[in-house]
């Protein structure tokens, strides 16, 4: 008889537990104990995490991109520009508490845009001012590759113009974003050649658009389970999904999906696969501040989750008065941890980096 309450009571327990769950979201819920702040991190560019779960911040310490960094009318550094940033660009941070652990990239980086980590740690980074991609082995300081002509824009196969970001496909293939004048994504070898390229630029002639016509493609994530390069169309302030052509029957670039609308959540400025929770966090810039709609405040959010199918499934990080007593904000860049708890949001307004970790909340109804 106690044997079969003892029984009861756990059953019950069990269902219970299970129906709390089945009333609760995952939502990201900032971290107060994580704090970037006061280490002189300027405009943050990009964030990553490597294997050993420590977060890398690409910023452009006390050289923000400004009117002046380019030439009037061309997409050539003045002269200004083309002295390198002298201070460390690239920080090594505790995920844990924000604070510094060690850094590289003094002397090297005119503006910091792109950066990301592979499975084997090799840190790769754009920079939009000399027009070129970098890639970097574990542990090194100076890159064993290099694409692009220093600060020479172009647009034929051995030239970028401002390219925006790097993600990773099979056998060490890679594809380039490139960016901000070409609008176009590339595909290259481990070794660094040209394999194949799709998009072409539009301006925001919304009759025209198409899944092939971008304005600056910001940010890429591959899926790998779906074989998916996927691209925040930042100027479209649209998100889409090209296949990654590793699977049979499905052709290098064609169209698959949309994830995000068109302005379903402002400028998409970032897009990150959360392989953990098998879902895709995005940046968007519905408002840079809170704002009056019908005499009620509105606290916009910074950052997005959503489906491989393209549902969205939550809003968060929003701008309340607490943020905005530091002024203005904007996701530039965003990544997670390895298990998929944690999200990294790099703020490139308020010069810091924001830290929220997934944690379970009350539905109602």
């Amino acid at each position: 008889m106690a044997s079969t309450l003892k029984s009861l009571i756990s059953l019950h327990l069990v269902i219970s537990i299970f129906t709390i769950l089945a009333r609760c979201q995952l939502l990201p819920v900032e971290d107060p104990n994580f704090s970037t702040d006061g280490q002189e991190i300027g405009m943050v560019s990009a964030v990553d995490i490597d294997s050993d779960g420590d977060l890398y911040v690409f910023h452009r310490t006390d050289r923000p991109w400004t009117d002046d960094t380019f030439l009037p009318n061309r997409n050539v550094l003045s002269a200004i520009g083309k002295v390198p940033i002298s201070k460390d660009t690239i920080f090594i941070v505790d995920p844990n508490t924000g604070r510094k652990k060690s850094s590289f990239g003094n002397n090297f980086f005119n503006i910091p845009h792109g950066l990301k980590i592979d499975a084997n740690d090799t840190i790769w980074t754009t920079d939009v001012g000399r027009h070129q991609v970098f890639r970097f082995p574990k542990g090194a300081t100076q890159p064993d590759l290099v694409l692009g002509e220093k600060f020479v824009p172009g647009d034929d196969e051995r030239h970028f113009c401002k390219p925006a970001d790097v993600t990773f496909g099979r056998n060490g293939e890679f594809f380039v974003a490139d960016g901000y004048c070409n609008s176009r994504i590339l595909k290259f070898s481990r070794d660094g050649y040209l394999l194949f390229k799709w998009g072409v630029h539009l301006d925001n002639a919304t009759s025209a658009l198409n899944p092939y016509t971008l304005n600056t493609p910001h940010s890429l994530t591959y899926i790998e389970k779906e074989d998916l390069i996927c691209v925040a169309d930042r100027e479209h302030s649209r998100a889409l999904c090209y296949n990654g052509g590793y699977t049979n029957g499905l052709s290098l670039g064609s169209y698959n999906r949309t994830l995000v609308g068109v302005n379903e959540t402002g400028k998409v400025f970032a897009i990150y696969y959360n392989k953990a929770a098998n879902e895709i966090v995005t940046a968007g810039e519905i408002s840079r501040e809170p704002f009056l709609v019908n005499g009620q405040l509105i606290y916009p959010p910074r950052a997005f989750s959503y489906s491989l199918s393209g549902q969205k499934l939550s809003s968060w990080a929003n701008i309340t008065q607490v943020v905005a007593k530091a002024g203005p904000s904007l996701i530039h860049d965003l990544c997670t941890s390895k298990d998929g708890q944690d999200v990294f949001l790099g703020d490139i307004v308020q010069h810091k980096v924001f830290k929220y970790t997934r944690r379970p909340i009350s539905v109602v109804g």
